[in-house]
């Protein structure tokens, strides 16, 4: 019996999306109004979630997409959670700041 004894490196850099378990993930299925990619800011108005435009128009906040939808398609929705910021897919000129607080009012918390 041989043992592996090659030189292992490890990371502490997150290489995921979910960044914690301390908060349960709630999610959801909602038709996307337009293409959405993965791990996007959603705003959900007549039944369809559509990716935030800027940070002035946050009324209808609904979660983030976990995966990526084409417009149609149904999109699963994390409705709360630990999720790392720097993750975020936001339009030019928005930064996670801009929606952290909004979504920690809907149960989403970045770190």
């Amino acid at each position: 019996m041989s043992m592996d004894l090659a030189k292992k490196t490890f990371s502490t850099e997150p290489e995921y999306f979910i960044a914690g378990t301390n908060i349960p993930i709630a999610k959801a299925v909602k038709v996307a109004g337009a293409e959405l990619a993965a791990h996007t800011p959603v705003i959900l108005a007549e039944g369809k979630v559509t990716a935030v435009a800027s940070a002035d128009a946050l009324d209808g906040l609904y979660g983030v997409t976990a995966e990526a939808a084409a417009s149609g398609e149904e999109a699963i929705i994390y409705l709360s959670g630990e999720f790392f910021a720097d993750e975020l897919v936001l339009p030019a000129g928005m930064a996670a700041a801009d929606v952290e607080v909004a979504l920690r009012n809907i149960g989403i918390y970045l770190k």
